[in-house]
């Protein structure tokens, strides 16, 4: 095994969640010239899962790359409320490493609620993006 652990972005993750997979890198895209190889293997969809399973419900915090490789792209992170990818419970982008760390990590320690059953109507309509109509 490489030595490519060490450009992996730490992250502060509380009690009760799981790392699924974790490619999130500490560099910051605005830093990379356009024929970088990070934009084919690090810049994908899949980069981070996060799931925390409770007695009522399951929330994912999904972090991808769009367009997939795309220098021009940027990050798109997702709260996911039991597999409703249709209906996400909280939407962030930005092209900012920094930024999609400090709100991942204030989503799941702050932001998501920790226990009992998630009206995912009112949460959405105080938390998240609009629902479509």
């Amino acid at each position: 095994m490489g030595e490519s652990w060490r450009n992996l972005q730490p992250l502060r993750i509380p009690p009760g969640w799981v790392c699924i997979w974790n490619k999130l890198e500490s560099a910051e895209p605005a830093d990379l010239p356009e024929d970088d190889p990070a934009w084919l293997f690090t810049y994908v969809q899949d980069m981070s899962y996060y799931r925390r399973e409770g007695k009522e419900y399951t929330v994912s915090v999904d972090l991808g790359w769009y367009p997939d490789g795309d220098p021009g792209g940027a990050y798109r992170l997702e709260a996911i409320l039991d597999d409703d990818w249709v209906h996400p419970l909280l939407s962030f982008t930005s092209r900012s490493t920094k930024e999609i760390v400090e709100t991942m990590e204030f989503w799941m320690f702050s932001r998501i609620p920790k226990g009992g059953p998630i009206n995912w109507k009112w949460f959405r309509k105080k938390y998240g993006p609009k629902e479509d109509t």
